[in-house]
């Protein structure tokens, strides 16, 4: 029975301390778990398998790991949104400036959190492999297991994206000296992200495509894969037309499923009933009894209004559109109408009959009723979206044609959205990849997924002439007048404190 036991201690420490956090968690954590008979029951493999999830609550409940302040960071990046609240915060003032350093507490959280859940996905790779059919089924085994390699490639994805080469660690650490691994290159890892995605979807072939729970399912699956290969046509691999084919299949998967669809309105997304169904294929699962609401509270207005609207707190002005973005949607697109995705004015939380003007648009597209109320709330945040699917099927159709498309799959994908928007708005003949790229700016605005695209694409939106242009020598709204993209800004530093336990993190 030993064969299956995960080494590393503080993996229970972990389980024990977080496992509850979890809304699909049934079993109550023990006050201690013991190595030596940790995988002897199918509840303790449920429990190794939960625990994964909970690094994903830890990018918006506190700074030690992937915190709000480090959602913000990344968010700043692209420079699409501002910070009304100017006080100095030189880690995040390093975002809005262009100018990293390798000392920023920021990407030291970042690297630290990845690789905290990487060597837990390890570890539990280690401890399912060879579990018998006494303990689990195959069947839950091979989902359990499929969750698992999603959740390596996720954190590899976003670690390959934001510092390049890194190390590619494969086992769970067993002693002090593989601290000091080498880097792979960039093409190594995607290797690896792939190959665990593709494992992950040939466990779950016999599973659900969504999952209510909030659970990893084939949805989730198949859509990462699109995004990853996606980003592995672009830039920095740039395989070009097999990799946006690869994109455009697996994209085209998630859309035959039927299982995802839009909402009719920007309002349904903010519906708690509809989290984790519909276009929400991939969300964090939060419950308020454990945390307040940072992405709300972070997008308050400020300075607070005489009349308060919400009551999560006083500490908005974190992050709000620049004006020049909210300006560059087109008259009448109904992500800019009131309380769309922002808003300019709100009922006063004392008196709903006060109307209070806050002075600029702020974001409204994650508002969180039960936060504004009562301080706390359990409301989700989406990670993959069936709108992204959509638009990437159309952008990686328009890419295979050299650009521009009149295929009518990709049209219709697009449409779906842009018409969502714009109902009165004619269906377009042809769909250049531009389209796509500019609608993915106004779409999926704020959720994380704007640095990434300019990333893969080498690509920025003049919100001043409503064109996509090269990113490299263009000066973003928030980025101050002078300093353009460089490409020296489109990889992270490696953390001064990784480079003192590991010195093969050097950068050529």
């Amino acid at each position: 029975m030993k064969r299956y036991i995960i080494k590393i201690s503080w993996v229970v420490a972990f389980l024990v301390t977080f496992s509850s956090c979890e809304k699909f968690l049934e079993e109550e954590p023990k006050t201690f778990l013991s190595p030596d008979f940790y995988f002897q029951s199918e509840a303790q493999i449920n429990a190794a398998v939960n625990g994964l999830y909970t690094f994903l609550d830890n990018r918006f409940s506190g700074m030690i790991e992937l915190g709000s302040q480090t959602y913000l960071f990344l968010e700043y990046l692209p420079g699409y949104g501002v910070r009304p609240y100017s006080g100095s915060f030189d880690a995040l003032n390093q975002a809005i400036n262009l100018n990293i350093k390798e000392d920023n507490n920021y990407i030291e959280a970042i690297w630290e959190t990845h690789y905290k859940a990487i060597e837990n996905c390890n570890s539990v790779l280690g401890g399912i492999q060879g579990v018998s059919p006494e303990i689990i089924s195959d069947d839950r085994k091979n989902k359990l297991w499929g969750e698992v390699y999603f959740f390596r490639a996720y954190n590899y994805f976003n670690l390959v994206r934001l510092f390049g080469e890194v190390p590619l660690k494969l086992s769970s650490t067993k002693n002090l000296s593989e601290v000091e691994q080498e880097l792979s290159s960039i093409d190594a890892v995607y290797s690896q992200i792939e190959k665990d995605l593709l494992t992950a979807d040939s466990l779950m072939v016999n599973n659900s495509w969504a999952s209510v729970e909030g659970r990893v399912a084939k949805g989730a699956v198949k859509t990462l894969l699109a995004k990853v290969y996606l980003t592995m046509a672009g830039y920095p691999l740039q395989k070009g037309t097999e990799y946006y084919q690869k994109a455009f299949d697996q994209a085209r998967a998630v859309v035959a499923s039927n299982q995802f669809y839009l909402f009719d309105s920007y309002a349904a997304q903010r519906n708690p009933a509809n989290e984790n169904t519909g276009e929400y294929i991939w969300m964090i699962q939060r419950q308020s009894q454990y945390a307040g609401s940072p992405v709300h509270s972070n997008m308050l207005p400020y300075p607070e209004p005489e009349d308060p609207i919400s009551a999560a707190g006083a500490y908005g002005g974190a992050l709000a559109p620049a004006q020049a973005f909210y300006d560059s949607y087109a008259e009448g697109d109904k992500r800019t109408e009131e309380k769309g995705y922002y808003y300019t004015q709100h009922e006063a939380l004392d008196d709903p009959g006060t109307i209070v003007d806050l002075g600029r648009p702020y974001i409204y597209k994650f508002w969180d009723e039960a936060a504004s109320v009562s301080g706390n709330s359990g409301r989700n945040y989406p990670l993959l979206t069936y709108a992204d699917v959509l638009l990437m099927l159309a952008e990686s159709k328009a890419q295979i044609d050299g650009g521009s498309t009149n295929n009518a799959e990709a049209i219709d994908a697009y449409y779906a959205v842009r018409s969502r928007a714009n109902p009165d708005e004619g269906k377009p003949n042809l769909l250049s990849v531009n389209d796509v790229l500019k609608e993915r700016f106004w779409e999926i605005c704020f959720e994380g997924q704007t640095w990434f695209d300019m990333l893969r694409t080498k690509k920025a939106f003049n919100v001043t002439t409503g064109e996509i242009i090269n990113m490299i020598g263009y000066t973003s709204p928030l980025h101050p007048e002078g300093h353009p993209f460089e490409e020296e800004d489109l990889l992270f530093p490696y953390p001064l404190r990784e480079k003192r336990l590991n010195p093969n993190l050097t950068r050529n």
